[in-house]
């Protein structure tokens, strides 16, 4: 352990055995390293005799408060320039010789780096998928105890990648970075995204953020380590002149659009249906590292509706560049799947019935005016979170009324508020002529199932692949689609 030591400039206890690292109080096991860091609230250290307690063989920390004669808790200077190095040497590999695909955005990023993550494991490399639904390695699942979070911190990501044991120099990583980790640095360490992409930035977190222009400059802080492709959606490239000290020189962001032609990476979705689409990609001034693609134009088809998931698939495709794909051809994407609860059109039952994880404002808009052309009529299931952004409610309530027939509205993770208390935020300002309220999920898609015809759709908002209620400090057992099964079962 000589070379940890080295590393930490400090001695070791005798015995002292390391089986674990962790930044995380609640994740100390026996023999754990606990690095005690500040937090959004507090410092770490506050945790330290716990730790120590929970079995941990050491504690160290940059808290220059602390005063412990406990030879157990070591006081490190520039701590946090250390931890890389640390775990590098512990893990026995960089993890930045990985390949990182990195995308954020209000909506889609988790249908982007899923996609990623399908489209390099099916062109054969090994690839990780990170994110909301969990974490993937190629057609395989892995334990996802390793963080409840987003987007996991450094010290979760070596585990991660750890528990694959292949290949560290092949390894591919399709990452979501929420705006909280953004904020919070929790992947301080990685020095070079492949590619880096903003999808989209729409209202939303505000509740963490607290306005709308922290909101945008969490979500630029992507742009701040380098990056070989830089992607933006054209619309965005407004905000760039405010970030542009921050933005690594010679790495241009490269725009894309659907609207603009004149955008740097423009595309047309040619033909679109629940079952097919075909979209075409024209690369007028692709990212550096493409230059060789410049004026071609690549055609595809697949599965994915509706529309904002082929953005969603644009920007994919174009993190990863255009060498395995043909000019000449169609190219045939069909195999690819979105995320469960990504809107997902339940089969094998007597009704149209869509499953979506939308749960702002802007994301209830786009997904019902994409859908609509296909029914007669939307009846929309969804509600808001308790202890979450109060000032979006009757927004997203207002979304769901402009753009549907009929909204019931129900509960969402009420977590420490009444569903009562919910519905007075959400109703306000909003004509409720065509709004029911049913508080218990179940019953209010339940009673969605027997108000549409063959011809309507009954769209399900705001849990997507989620699996529980969270109530009062408590995660019951709950998912649409076990609800959906049970009642056309």
């Amino acid at each position: 352990m000589s070379e940890l030591e080295d590393i930490l400039c400090i001695k070791f206890p005798d015995n002292c055995n390391i089986s674990y690292i962790t930044n995380n109080s609640k994740k100390v096991k026996k023999d754990s390293v606990f690095f005690a860091l500040q937090g959004t609230i507090n410092h770490g250290s506050i945790y330290a005799e716990e730790a120590l307690k929970l079995g941990a063989s050491i504690v160290v920390h940059d808290d220059v408060t602390l005063r412990t004669k406990n030879k157990k808790i070591f006081y490190i200077k520039d701590l946090e320039n250390k931890i890389l190095k640390f775990l590098n040497s512990y893990y026995k590999f960089d993890i930045n010789n990985n390949n990182f695909f990195a995308f954020t955005g209000t909506n889609g990023k988790t249908s982007s780096a899923f996609l990623c993550h399908q489209l390099l494991n099916k062109m054969g490399f090994e690839s990780i998928y990170i994110g909301t639904i969990g974490t993937k390695h190629n057609e395989k699942d892995i334990k996802t105890s390793f963080s409840s979070k987003t987007t996991p911190d450094i010290f979760e990501l070596f585990e991660i990648v750890d528990s694959v044991k292949c290949d560290m120099n092949l390894l591919n990583i399709c990452i979501e970075i929420s705006s909280h980790a953004l904020d919070q640095k929790r992947l301080e360490g990685i020095n070079h995204f492949n590619s880096a992409s903003i999808l989209n930035i729409k209202n939303d977190h505000l509740d963490y953020h607290q306005n709308m222009s922290s909101y945008v400059d969490s979500k630029f802080n992507i742009f701040k380590t380098s990056s070989t492709v830089k992607l933006i959606k054209d619309e965005l490239l407004r905000h760039t002149e405010s970030y542009e000290s921050s933005i690594k020189k010679n790495q241009k962001i490269i725009t894309i659009s659907d609207m603009n032609d004149c955008a740097d990476i423009y595309f047309k979705i040619e033909e679109a249906s629940i079952k097919e689409s075909e979209f075409y990609i024209l690369l007028n001034n692709p990212p550096q590292s493409q230059e060789h693609e410049k004026g071609k134009k690549y055609r595809f088809k697949c599965n994915l509706f509706p529309a904002f998931n082929i953005s969603n698939l644009v920007f994919t495709i174009c993190s990863i560049g255009f060498e395995e794909f043909s000019e000449n051809l169609i190219n045939d994407l069909s195999f690819l799947e979105l995320p469960k609860g990504r809107a997902e059109l339940i089969e094998n039952i007597s009704h149209n019935i869509i499953v979506d994880y939308a749960h702002n404002e802007d994301a209830i808009k786009n997904f019902l005016n994409s859908i609509e052309e296909y029914f007669e009529n939307l009846i929309v299931v969804f509600g808001c979170g308790g202890d979450r952004d109060k000032d979006k409610r009757s927004k997203m309530l207002k979304s769901a009324i402009e753009n549907s027939s009929k909204v019931i509205f129900t509960s969402d993770n009420l977590r420490d508020e009444t569903f009562e208390k919910i519905f007075e935020d959400a109703k306000e300002g909003n004509n409720l002529d065509s709004v029911i309220k049913i508080r218990d999920r179940k019953e209010a898609i339940m009673h969605g199932t027997q108000i549409i015809t063959n011809k309507d759709c009954l769209v399900v908002l705001g849990k997507g692949h989620e699996q529980f209620q969270e109530i009062k400090g408590s995660f019951v057992e709950y998912s649409d689609h076990e609800v959906i099964n049970e009642i056309y079962r």
